[in-house]
């Protein structure tokens, strides 16, 4: 079972659609429909093997689920947006997956972006221009 990495992520929801935003590094990360319902999914409550399960029912026995899963998963925690849990959460579960319009098994994945990254973790008293405001940041001299 898996949680938003709260230490290092912030995650919103908005119009089938998660954005998560690391303040850590300043990067941020978007995701398509069919990832967000994934993520969406073990956030409340589904294993890989559910989820699995659930795409199989979805998309038939040879739609090479279980693989795009567990990578999906997997990256999902390398790049530290979601943690393991210390207990499962209560909540819809593989039942998002159903969600998914693609006619056929969708690849699962996110973007990260960090084109603004400097702007994001720009300290918003001390490092601003006093006159101009955030984002237009401090000229040194």
């Amino acid at each position: 079972m898996y949680i938003i990495n709260e230490q290092k992520v912030y995650a919103d929801y908005a119009e089938g659609q998660y954005i998560v935003l690391n303040h850590v590094t300043g990067e941020y990360y978007s995701f398509d429909r069919a990832s967000s319902a994934v993520l969406g999914a073990v956030l409340s409550g589904a294993d890989e093997s559910s989820v699995t399960e659930a795409f199989l029912e979805k998309y038939g026995p040879d739609c090479g689920a279980a693989p795009k899963v567990a990578k999906f998963v997997r990256e999902l925690l390398e790049a530290g947006i979601i943690a393991e849990a210390e207990s499962p959460a209560a909540g819809a579960g593989a039942a998002l997956i159903g969600e998914i319009a693609d006619k056929t098994m969708p690849e699962l994945g996110f973007e990260a972006f960090s084109d603004v990254a400097d702007l994001l973790l720009m300290d918003p008293i001390h490092e601003v221009d006093e006159e101009m405001g955030w984002p237009v940041p401090k000229q040194e001299g």
